[in-house]
C-alpha cells in the first residue's frame, strides 16, 4: 500500500455574480497543488444559490477546456459529484437534477448530499489545466452560471498531512487491495461503493467501531465513489481510486 500524502493546496477564492442570472455559484476558482507523489488528488467544493423567487430544477454541465496530458490514466484528471451523484473523469454529459427552492443554497460545508464537490487527479503530471463547470435552469438552458476552475499543478510546494473534517474518509486512498473506511460511529450506517457507470459493486452493514476495512483487490482499476447511507439519507459521498 502506498502512503498516502495529500496535496497542499493554495485557493484563491472568488464569487461568481451574474444580476440577469438566477444561480449564484462562490468557491474557489484556482488551486494550486504538489504533486511529487503520484496519485493524489485536489478536491474543492462550489456552492450554488437560487437567486430567483421561484423554485429551480439545476444541472451541472462539464466541460474540459485545456488538453490534457496524454500519459493520464483513465481515472485521472477532472470529477466531480452534484445533485447526490458522482462523475467520473471521462463523464461530460449533464448531471443528475438538484431541486432548489427560492434563496436555497447548497454548500459542502452545510452537509447538504446535493452540493458540488470537485476533484482533480493530476497523478504526478505537472501543468495548468483549465475546466469549466456550468449551472443551470433545466427549464431556461439560458438561466446559467458558470465558472473555470485553473488546476494549477507545480509540483513545488511542500507535501504535508491535511485532516479535513468529514464523515467519511479511505485510508489509503489510491488503493490497491484494502482500504480502511473511517468514519463517525453511528448505528444503522450503511456504506455503497459504485462505480462511474452507476453500478454497486459493494454495499456494506456498517458496525458502530468507526472503522471498517474494504478489500478492492478483485475491483478493476479506476475511480470508485463510496455512498456513506444513514437511515435512507445520504451524508456523504467520496472517491476512492483502486490501481
Amino acid at each position: 500500500m502506498k502512503k498516502n500524502i495529500l496535496l497542499t493546496f493554495l485557493f484563491f477564492y472568488s464569487t461568481l455574480f451574474l444580476a440577469a442570472q438566477s444561480l449564484v455559484v462562490t468557491g474557489p476558482v484556482e488551486c494550486f497543488g504538489d504533486v511529487n507523489v503520484a496519485g493524489h488528488t485536489i478536491e474543492h467544493y462550489l456552492n450554488v444559490k437560487n437567486n430567483s423567487n421561484n423554485p429551480i430544477d439545476v444541472q451541472c454541465q462539464k466541460t474540459i477546456i485545456s488538453t490534457l496530458p496524454p500519459e493520464l490514466p483513465s481515472w485521472g484528471g477532472p470529477s466531480y459529484c452534484f445533485a447526490g451523484y458522482c462523475y467520473g473523469a471521462s463523464q461530460t454529459g449533464p448531471s443528475n437534477i438538484a431541486v432548489l427552492n427560492p434563496g436555497q443554497e447548497i454548500s459542502y460545508s452545510n452537509g447538504d448530499s446535493d452540493a458540488f464537490t470537485g476533484y482533480y487527479d493530476a497523478e504526478g503530471i505537472n501543468g495548468v489545466y483549465d475546466v469549466q463547470y456550468c449551472f443551470y435552469d433545466v427549464n431556461n438552458s439560458i438561466d446559467e452560471t458558470c465558472v473555470i476552475i485553473t488546476y494549477n499543478i507545480t509540483g513545488v510546494l511542500a507535501s504535508t498531512d491535511i485532516i479535513r473534517k468529514s464523515s467519511m474518509s479511505f485510508f489509503p486512498n489510491p488503493a490497491s487491495d484494502y482500504t480502511m473506511i473511517n468514519y463517525t460511529p453511528k448505528k444503522n450506517y450503511i456504506f455503497e461503493l459504485v462505480d462511474v457507470l452507476g453500478n454497486k459493486v459493494k454495499v456494506l452493514d456498517l458496525s458502530n467501531s468507526g472503522k471498517e476495512n474494504l478489500y478492492v483487490g478483485e475491483l478493476s482499476k479506476g475511480i470508485y465513489f463510496g455512498s456513506f447511507i444513514h437511515n435512507d439519507k445520504l451524508i456523504s459521498i467520496k472517491k476512492l481510486v483502486v490501481k
